[in-house]
């Protein structure tokens, strides 16, 4: 075989692995994306809710990748009543955070995030961290009292 030709399926062995690398980042950015849009639509809703003068047990779709499991809610320096689920996410007990995504090596660097006006107290009455599976919807209520959502 002349150098030509050698040269020519070199080149094309060099394309066909950076068109799948290309490919593999692009699926990678989008799992990232996905779960800052979960945070940004999940602080959207709250707020909604937030403003309203009364809501009960509206729905909210949690929108995340296959990888993340759970999404976790928790006041990490308060007393923690699940343990299971406390160890996954003790890394960040010095965050100023309020939900956590588990496992949290899937989620992209963004495994934390404070939302804003939730009653982060009455959600974790009876665990925290309260956790919902990803498959599962989350309810809001607030009534016409109450200054902060609850999260169900």
């Amino acid at each position: 075989m002349s150098f030509g030709v050698i040269f020519a399926i070199f080149l094309i062995i060099i394309f066909i692995g950076a068109t799948f690398f290309g490919i593999r980042q692009f699926f990678k950015i989008s799992k990232c994306t996905q779960i800052g849009n979960f945070y940004d639509s999940l602080q959207r809703e709250v707020d909604k809710v937030f403003y309203a003068s009364s809501v009960e047990n509206k729905e909210f779709k949690i929108n995340l990748p296959s990888e993340i499991e759970k999404v976790c809610f928790a006041n990490l320096s308060s007393t923690i009543t699940n343990r299971e689920d406390y160890e996954e996410i003790a890394d960040f007990e010095f965050e100023d955070a309020n939900v956590f995504l588990i496992p949290y090596n899937s989620a992209c660097n963004i495994p934390y995030k404070k939302i804003n006006r939730i009653k982060i107290d009455e959600i974790i009455k009876s665990k925290n961290p309260y956790c919902v599976y990803a498959e599962e919807n989350l309810k809001f209520t607030k009534r016409i009292y109450d200054k902060f959502v609850i999260i169900e």
